[in-house]
């Protein structure tokens, strides 16, 4: 068995330590002095926006106004930097605000809108304009990725894109960020880190190195995700790297069905994608039960983890319930496509048929 992908993509570069955001503008210098700053409103609120713009000339900065990045989202900032194109674009936010600015500084010079880059992944010409990611949550993981989730509302799509080139040069890893997240975010995106690990650990596409890192996160993150919800700060730092290897083992790695269920679910409920994940793992768990057996004994015999009880504990202490419960899908033939076709599917360690996908949304929804 080969130890590594048969490509393997990391970051250029990663400076993991408290404060290291305040030297963003610094770092992306090496690309030169215009910067673009994609970010949230939450961060020009707490104030940390303006302290890590400090005194720096040639950054403007773009609002990403909230919710799911949609691929309008995306066209619209494309438009804003080709206008007057940047040195470099960063993004400082959760999972939305950099999977918009990834995908808009990889698209930048295509021809295509972004819907159309959606269903032709294979068409994405090779980005030319810097990314620096900067993530203020712990869980989306996608600061060490080549990959942007999308959401087409006009087909009710949710979708990623992705490309080699897309990758960030260069990823901050600032613990302070993480202090200003709500409650319901420090959850949702802890549990879509765990969620993505254990898929990541499980997947047919793993090799020994996505698998220990993935190990890693898995328990890094079993250990450090309560006690940051309840708001012990200490373990901000722990957390924040935990994301990020689990980004860079499923970026090799692929997922599995949890995530091939959860994304036509956001698109269609628009619910957290880390609950949705978490409200998935038990049915998906029980389907793969058979050929996860040695995976799920070795890490409750190595590490005292049992991946089922340690998510229902956290839905328990978090006091979050399955939004899904009783809910009905009105376009199902299309809602199974869409699950069949998604690459985390494919990735899944047993294969998925439409059968399969009917008996997992029944438990899903079932009350």
């Amino acid at each position: 068995m080969s130890l590594l992908p048969t490509s393997l993509l990391l970051p250029q570069q990663t400076i993991s330590k408290p404060g290291s955001a305040r030297a963003l503008v610094k770092e992306a210098s090496v690309f030169g002095p215009r910067g673009v700053l994609v970010h949230g409103r939450s961060l020009a609120r707490s104030g940390k926006l303006a302290q890590i713009l400090g005194d720096a000339t040639g950054v403007r900065t773009y609002l990403h106004a909230g919710g799911e990045p949609t691929v309008e989202g995306v066209d619209a900032l494309r438009a804003e930097l080709k206008q007057d194109r940047p040195d470099w674009v960063a993004a400082i936010g959760g999972g939305s605000v950099m999977d918009l600015a990834k995908a808009a500084a990889g698209l930048v010079d295509a021809p295509e809108k972004t819907a159309f880059y959606q269903v032709n992944n294979q068409c994405i010409p090779a980005a030319t304009l810097p990314f620096v990611a900067v993530p203020t949550t712990a869980g989306t993981g996608s600061e060490a990725t080549v990959v942007s989730v999308l959401t087409d509302e006009a087909r009710g799509l949710k979708q990623s894109i992705r490309h080699a080139s897309f990758m960030p040069k260069i990823v901050l890893l600032d613990p302070e960020l993480l202090f200003d997240c709500p409650l319901p975010t420090r959850a949702a995106a802890g549990l879509d880190a765990f969620i993505q690990a254990f898929e990541s650990y499980t997947s047919k596409y793993a090799t020994p190195l996505t698998r220990a890192l993935s190990e890693l996160a898995l328990v890094s993150i079993s250990q450090t995700l309560l006690p940051f919800y309840q708001g012990d700060p200490r373990v901000a730092g722990e957390l924040l790297e935990a994301s990020y290897v689990t980004g860079l083992a499923f970026s090799h790695s692929r997922l599995g069905v949890i995530h091939g269920l959860a994304h036509p679910l956001g698109a269609r409920f628009h619910a957290a994608h880390g609950l949705t994940c978490a409200c998935c793992l038990p049915a998906a768990l029980a389907f793969n039960r058979e050929v996860v057996a040695h995976d799920l004994a070795s890490l409750k015999a190595r590490h005292g983890l049992d991946v089922e009880t340690q998510v229902a504990e956290w839905l328990r202490e978090m006091k979050l319930e399955n939004p899904f419960a009783g809910k009905a899908i009105s376009d199902y033939e299309d809602f199974i496509k869409e699950v069949l076709v998604s690459g985390s599917t494919a990735a899944n360690p047993r294969p998925v048929t439409a059968d399969d996908v009917q008996h997992l949304l029944a438990a899903l929804l079932r009350k």
